[in-house]
């Protein structure tokens, strides 16, 4: 009977498994010219700790904003998931201009203060994080490709940047998605292992009056000695397009480079915060424990013998002194 029981056990949780599956990890192949859908997710530096929505800050907007739960972890960290207006396709490079966003005076300023802020946008394609491509020196002298997290929004003007001004900041308004794909003759379609975004600062021009339903810029293709876009303009234009790389990396290895993601800045702020943290619970305990035993002990030492009798547990050891020295 019980090894028959252990058998519907069994069949039980296999059939369970054949309709869960945890996000991330099952793979998906794509076709030829099927919607690959990119996600947004938040906005963080390493200066303030303080996380935005990405929504916050003047970007374009799909028609209808979605929320998605991609799994327990980012539940639990509060990641807030939404679904963004970039269309792409697999196998399908293009050039598409996203929206027009005309800017207000607390726009510019919010604009203004997360470039100096350095902060970082986020987002998400098949479950993989959006990817800045680095080079890193290693000790030994070789150099190796690394990644680092998200992109920047912005930076600050300086010298050594063409047609900037120093210290003025300047939003990064163009963005090149490079999709890395894998594809083998063990399944069909493609699978995706790499999600990597270049970000540009480009002042984008156009003819006449703005057309949002037929735009078009007199900047494509984008030139190098295009002006970059400054984040006190009344006006930015966002555009992005798509490069599509075939790569020998599997499907299960495609989370490699994201291992070796490093962070040159320390956080400094959430170091001291959780220090205080335990400062506090530590005095709070420490105090609530002084008040207890000397109360107990002030108790004791106001009683007489015949009531120590009345203690139980390992309050008795005190009243077996007691006893001793009498």
């Amino acid at each position: 009977r019980r090894a028959t029981m252990r058998t519907c056990l069994v069949f039980a949780a296999l059939a369970v498994a054949e309709g869960f599956y945890l996000p991330g990890v099952a793979v998906r192949e794509y076709q030829q010219d099927e919607r690959v859908d990119i996600k947004v997710n938040k906005l963080t530096s390493t200066k303030t700790q303080l996380p935005y929505d990405y929504y916050s800050l003047p970007f374009c907007k799909p028609d209808e904003i979605t929320r998605n739960a991609e799994n327990l972890g980012e539940v639990i960290s509060g990641a807030i998931i939404q679904n963004s207006p970039y269309e792409l396709y697999m196998g399908k490079s293009e050039f598409k201009i996203a929206c027009r966003s005309v800017l207000t005076k607390p726009q510019k300023q919010s604009l203004t203060t997360k470039v100096r802020q350095d902060y970082r946008i986020h987002m998400i394609m098949d479950n993989l994080p959006a990817a800045t491509k680095m080079i890193a020196e290693m000790p030994d002298g070789t150099k190796k490709d690394m990644y680092d997290r998200g992109f920047r929004l912005g930076f600050l003007g300086s010298k050594d940047i063409p047609g900037t001004e120093p210290g003025k900041p300047y939003i990064n308004n163009h963005l090149r998605f490079i999709v890395k794909y894998h594809k083998s003759e063990t399944f069909p379609g493609a699978r995706i292992v790499g999600f990597e975004v270049e970000a540009y600062s480009v002042q984008h021009s156009y003819d006449g009056t703005w057309n949002a339903k037929e735009p078009k810029l007199t900047s494509v293709p984008l030139r190098p000695d295009l002006p970059p876009m400054p984040a006190w303009a009344p006006e930015v234009i966002f555009t992005y397009d798509v490069v599509w790389e075939h790569s020998d990396i599997a499907w299960a290895s495609r989370w490699d480079l994201y291992l070796y993601m490093g962070d040159d800045q320390i956080h400094w702020f959430s170091i001291v915060n959780s220090l205080a943290i335990v400062l506090l619970l530590t005095g709070i305990v420490a105090m609530i424990m002084m008040r207890t035993l000397r109360r107990d002990f002030n108790r004791y030492n106001e009683q007489d013998k015949e009531d120590l009798q009345e203690e139980s547990g390992w309050k008795l050891v005190h009243a077996e002194d007691r006893k001793s020295v009498v």
